[in-house]
């Protein structure tokens, strides 16, 4: 047996935040062969799941961890599919596009690292999927751009998540009025007060 990267181990792992029950959820629910991570720092857990994955970070330790390679002998002990796991590692900050990269991918993954959902837009495939939180707002730009359709929230309980489709109309429902909410959004950077929340979120690309 491997052992996980001591890194991986430090900031996943030893802080269980390593969601392979969320990606393997998603996965049974959806054909999702390929993802996309800005903003991954060394997040790999998705590449357990999904035979193509691809991180962004322009993060110094994200650029070293990926550069040794050792990760790819814990991914291959832990993937949950037959193929040889492809995994692409981008040391670039994600605001500006690769163009290499455009339109290849089945779902998007946004967590902690910004405002990613409109500009990495072009990343995902028609249809394709896009996982997000409201940290830095995300969440919050996202269902503001007509690009994209909200179609599911995911919640956590016991330590176990759970997606719901109903009811969505309930969410993102500010708790006080704001004259313009996507200036404000981008402006501080930080999510408003909703009614409603969830802690994750899956929209559909619908438009581009």
């Amino acid at each position: 047996m491997i052992q996980a990267p001591l890194l991986y181990q430090k900031y996943y792992i030893d802080r269980d935040y390593e969601q392979i029950d969320l990606f393997q959820m998603l996965s049974n629910q959806f054909d999702i062969k390929s993802a996309i991570y800005p903003g991954s720092f060394i997040h790999i857990s998705p590449s357990s799941i999904f035979p193509v994955t691809c991180y962004i970070d322009a993060d110094k330790n994200a650029k070293q961890f990926f550069a040794t390679e050792k990760y790819l002998e814990y991914i291959r002990q832990r993937k949950q599919y037959e193929e040889e796991p492809v995994i692409r590692f981008y040391g670039e900050n994600y605001t500006q596009l690769i163009q290499e990269l455009i339109g290849k991918f089945d779902l998007m993954i946004s967590q902690y690292a910004g405002y990613i959902s409109g500009p990495c837009f072009d990343y995902l495939k028609p249809k394709g999927l896009l996982l997000v939180n409201n940290s830095h707002a995300d969440a919050g730009l996202t269902i503001l751009d007509n690009r994209y359709k909200l179609i599911a929230a995911i919640h956590k309980s016991n330590r176990k998540y759970s997606i719901s489709y109903s009811s969505l109309d309930q969410y993102f429902i500010p708790k006080n009025k704001i004259a313009n909410i996507k200036d404000h959004l981008i402006k501080t950077g930080k999510g408003i007060g909703y009614t409603k929340t969830a802690p994750l979120y899956l929209f559909e690309k619908i438009k581009g």
